[in-house]
């Protein structure tokens, strides 16, 4: 497995080693859906308003569109489990997209065939 480049960034909290582990283990689990990952930035901010609600946003860069995704949770790792699934799924449908472009069938080719004195064009 390649080792991901992961960017955290905290506001309003401490990231303590548990909370990094989480992150990384998390992140580097969606490389079975997202094989080609380049990085990812993963931003903490803490508690605020009157919610008092931990919100995560991520961003996964792969070749091509980037992956983003946002959750709030009154946990913070309520809120990485969230936005890791918002990530799966997203990295599904991309996967899915990319194969099937490479499934589809090729246009069929016309081929000419002779009927009654006229060049006829079909399959």
């Amino acid at each position: 497995m390649k080792v991901v480049p992961i960017h955290i960034t905290p506001h309003g909290l401490q990231l303590n080693a548990r909370l990094r582990n989480v992150i990384e283990r998390k992140i580097s689990a969606l490389s079975r859906v997202a094989g080609d990952m380049l990085a990812a930035e993963i931003v903490l901010r803490g508690k605020k308003g009157a919610a008092q609600l931990f919100s995560v946003s991520a961003r996964i860069s792969l070749p091509g569109r980037d992956l983003q995704g946002n959750a709030t949770h009154a946990n913070p790792y309520g809120a990485i489990n969230q936005v890791v699934a918002r990530l799966a799924r997203l990295a599904r449908k991309r996967k899915t997209r990319v194969v099937s472009a490479f499934r589809r069938p090729a246009k069929k080719q016309i081929t000419p065939r002779f009927g009654r004195g006229a060049l006829v064009f079909g399959p």
